[in-house]
């Protein structure tokens, strides 16, 4: 299952806040066993990395992870663990209300790169900290997994030279809340189609939940409108975006697993008009070893200098996003809001 180690390579040390679902425990789910999920099956199965420590404040959680990744280093206090190991990238899968504590610490301790789970923060204002804290000194990188995934990289250049003509109108659908899963779509959408002008949000019901699955509108700089619906995921899980543009449409369903791809034909039933025919899946399968890309893209940055393909910014202009819904939806009762948002206090919750 794991990398082999290539005699003459630097090899990163890297260590683990919060042993849970991200970290570790979405390998052990039996009907994902044909891809890595997480920051530790990662780091084990990348040759130029070597996963040393872990820290978390469950004390079954940590005894769990470290039986499964063979870790010895364990700590329940991640402060104690940046004093005593010598970390180069470090993985923060903590709830979004301490990582800037983390970062923090983390910075002071040294450390190369930080990977940082989704969203990165509670705040805009922790978010602005984060990347003035890390600066040009530590790669931040955030997941946001598929920017990582070669289908949507296809997608996104298929997209960019044009070969589905003008994007006419885009539709989301996503459940299990806007922090926390609908962050995945919005930042696909600004992956596709740039920066955001405004955002519309409905809250209508859902004031009072912690993080609701809302319907919102995305309107782009760019002159694309996007609409994400949100539904109930206790009826069923479903993440799904469909493209339409003058030259076909493109739909990635099965929770981003597979891309289909629909040609202009003249219509077979009525004279002078065209209609759209399914072509098929013209992308290769997606969300495979995503986990494992982006660690080889923040190692491939500590090397060069460079930019990870999710970087701080990116998880700072996603969370400016589920800002602006909170504020249209909640504050505004559905008015549009106009980005930049001028309010970097909105506390954005995630489950």
């Amino acid at each position: 299952m794991y990398g082999r180690r290539k005699e003459g390579n630097t090899v990163f040390k890297a260590a683990i806040v919060g042993c849970g679902r991200i970290a570790s425990d979405f390998d052990n789910d039996s009907k994902r066993k044909d891809s890595i999920a997480t920051h530790a099956g990662a780091y084990k199965f990348c040759p130029e990395t070597e996963l040393l420590a872990a820290a978390d404040i469950e004390a079954e959680q940590l005894r769990k992870f470290g039986k499964k990744w063979n870790i010895k280093n364990l700590y329940s206090d991640y402060g104690e663990m940046l004093k005593k190991e010598k970390i180069d990238i470090l993985s923060i899968c903590t709830p979004s209300s301490v990582r800037l504590d983390i970062c923090k610490k983390a910075v002071e301790a040294g450390v190369k790169a930080i990977f940082c789970e989704k969203p990165m923060a509670e705040t805009l204002a922790e978010a602005d900290e984060m990347i003035r804290l890390c600066g040009y000194k530590v790669i931040l990188a955030v997941n946001h997994l598929r920017r990582w995934d070669r289908l949507h990289q296809d997608i996104q250049k298929y997209i960019e030279d044009g070969k589905l003509g003008n994007i006419q109108h885009v539709d989301t659908y996503y459940t299990s809340g806007i922090a926390n899963t609908g962050v995945h779509r919005l930042d696909l959408l600004r992956f596709f189609f740039g920066e955001v002008a405004w955002v519309w949000s409905n809250f209508d019901g859902k004031e009072n939940e912690v993080d609701p699955t809302v319907d919102t509108y995305l309107y782009f700089k760019s002159g694309v409108s996007a609409a994400m619906h949100g539904m109930n995921v206790k009826d069923y899980l479903i993440s799904e975006v469909d493209i339409y543009g003058s030259k076909g449409r493109i739909r990635i369903e099965n929770s981003g697993y597979r891309a289909v791809h629909w040609d202009v034909i003249e219509h077979p039933k009525f004279s002078g008009y065209k209609c759209l025919q399914e072509k098929g899946p013209v992308f290769e399968i997606g969300l495979r070893d995503t986990m494992v890309r982006a660690v080889e893209d923040i190692v491939s940055c500590i090397k060069s200098g460079g930019k990870p393909m999710s970087s701080g910014n990116d998880g700072r202009a996603v969370l400016e996003l589920i800002s602006a819904a909170h504020e249209s939806g909640k504050n505004q009762k559905g008015a549009r809001v106009y980005l930049p948002l001028k309010k970097t206090d909105i506390v954005i919750k995630s489950k």
